[in-house]
């Protein structure tokens, strides 16, 4: 089939799969007419205003915002990406590709998928492109410059809906090969965001200073769009050598990530899924393994099997990275108000904290639900010491070094007067921290009633989990963390400026001993309550009944 016959087709399958998608949303006739409104409205509104800046650029009495142009060429394609992906995902599950390839190409019936999912949008965008670049151009006094600002437009959208599209058919490629990735998929989705959100909020608090951003920024590819934009206008001179690279990008990129995007797909419609419940690299839980390797002759044979088992456990169905995932919450709620409030010279402390609750959560929270199919078994052939170390130890491996190394890296960056002394004891802190969660976790976790525990459903996968149904299992993390705080309290105290000045000059000594001292004491509370929570959780252990 030649190159227009294929476009052809490839319209007619996108238009079909958009009057398909338009039925079963069930848009209302009102609401489309609300939406051409408002694109209207946004189309005329942005087209006065990019005549109104383009003449005071002008006449010189203002200059392109280049950085936040940059900025703007690299967030719009990424929102717009992560939108083409899920709608790909969807068109491909209705998409009828066992009658389609019998009539066309794998790339026709790519090219309408990458048209259909692009269509909607392109629509809704087209209008305040060509409104911004008609009306830039007039006031700027160059027309050439409608022309290249379109071509831009239109050249990082084409290659944009592309790379959606394939990332999309990618994706199902490996969920077709990987039954761990099948049933995980979304669990990789919100770790995406939530990497997202962290990477915001650390831009949103000023651990990454807006110069670096920008400096980034410009030399990412799609800021080498805007350079194309602006080569017909007097002010895109300097730019011109990389707007002709992202002509270039274009060019080459849009055959090669058809064709990429081609065999990849034609992969997925030939291969037969996996079954997301096959289990893989299964392992005995005693063999000769890293952990066996490294702590063999330190730590008991049972006590290492309990952690091995729980490792082996988060690695098949990762309920732990559910848990952690209220730690947005506690950031939200806790770490931005404390900040605010007492400067950037708390932020290690306050992280070694959140790093510290997390690892709790994870590995501490729920040692009766993880144990429930074996439960009897567990019960009746180790000893509650074997238990509850072999559980601080599986959370304390994987803990200990985020919660030590995060604030020593906090304390070198916070920009704040740190010694040299405070960075080596919130190294220690951190660690100390991270044992005290994990063993008052457990102590709270192992109050769960073995009659409370219910089937449910692990969210985003489709594997389900025994569990308590309810408030309690919320009320039992509301306890870690409180406690938790209250350990951490004198550090935070102690790392005030309105607290460690005057009280350095009251007593006669550096501010250094102050916050030192602040540390030494929530190290010896978080001793201390580790202690006796171990000691708790022994005794809940041997006690344990089923009734």
């Amino acid at each position: 089939m030649n190159l227009s016959g294929g476009l052809r087709y490839g319209v007619q399958i996108a238009r079909v799969e958009t009057t398909r998608s338009r039925r079963q949303l069930g848009r209302s006739s009102t609401l489309r007419a609300l939406i051409a409104v408002v694109v209207v409205v946004l189309a005329v509104g942005s087209g006065i205003g990019a005549y109104t800046f383009g003449t005071l650029i002008r006449d010189g009495q203002a200059t392109l915002p280049l950085e936040t142009l940059y900025l703007v060429a690299i967030g719009g394609p990424l929102a717009l990406l992560v939108g083409f992906v899920q709608q790909t995902s969807s068109l491909m599950e209705r998409l009828s590709t066992d009658h389609l390839l019998t009539t066309v190409s794998a790339r026709t019936v790519v090219l309408g998928v990458v048209m259909a999912v692009s269509r909607r949008t392109a629509f809704r965008i087209a209008p305040t492109a060509v409104s911004v670049a008609v009306g830039f151009a007039a006031g700027t006094g160059s027309p050439a410059t409608a022309l290249t600002i379109l071509v831009a437009v239109a050249g990082l959208f084409a290659l944009t809906a592309l790379v959606g599209v394939c990332l999309s058919v990618a994706i199902d490629l490996v969920t077709t090969r990987s039954p761990r990735f099948r049933r995980y998929k979304s669990v990789f989705v919100v770790i995406g965001f939530f990497l997202v959100l962290v990477g915001w909020s650390a831009v949103d608090v000023g651990l990454v200073t807006s110069g670096v951003l920008e400096r980034l920024a410009s030399v990412m590819p799609p800021a080498w769009f805007v350079d194309l934009g602006l080569v017909g206008s007097p002010a895109g001179q300097v730019g011109w050598l990389r707007g002709l690279g992202a002509l270039a990008l274009v060019v080459t990129g849009l055959p090669v990530l058809t064709g990429v995007t081609t065999v990849l797909a034609t992969r997925v419609w030939e291969t037969e899924p996996v079954s997301a419940a096959v289990l893989h690299r299964s392992r005995s839980l005693v063999g000769d393994g890293l952990a066996e390797r490294l702590l063999a002759g330190h730590v008991s044979r049972p006590v290492l099997t309990v952690a091995r088992k729980r490792w082996l456990q988060e690695r098949r169905v990762p309920q732990a990275l559910l848990l952690v995932g209220y730690l947005p919450l506690i950031v939200l709620f806790v770490l931005f108000p404390a900040l605010v409030a007492g400067g950037a010279l708390l932020a290690p402390i306050l992280f070694a904290f959140l790093f510290a609750t997390g690892t709790g959560f994870a590995f501490g929270m729920s040692p009766i639900p993880t144990e429930y199919s074996s439960l009897q078994m567990t019960l009746t052939t180790i000893t509650g010491e074997q238990f509850v170390r072999g559980t601080i130890l599986a959370g304390v491996a994987i803990g200990t070094p985020i919660t030590t190394l995060a604030p020593l890296l906090l304390a070198t960056r916070a920009g704040a007067p740190v010694g040299s002394l405070d960075i080596v004891v919130l190294g220690l802190v951190g660690a100390v921290l991270s044992v005290c969660s994990v063993t008052v976790a457990v102590a709270i976790g192992m109050r769960v009633s073995y009659r409370e525990l219910v089937p449910a459903p692990v969210p985003f996968t489709n594997t389900s989990m025994y569990a308590e149904i309810g408030r309690a299992g919320f009320v039992r993390m509301g306890y870690l963390l409180g406690l938790l705080g209250l350990v951490c309290l004198p550090a935070v105290f102690g790392y005030l400026p309105v607290v460690f000045e005057p009280g350095s000059t009251m007593i006669g000594v550096p501010s250094v001993v102050v916050r030192v001292g602040s540390l030494g004491l929530t190290t010896v509370l978080a001793v201390g309550v580790s202690m006796v929570t171990y000691r708790r959780a022994v005794r809940c252990f041997d006690q344990y009944t089923l009734s």
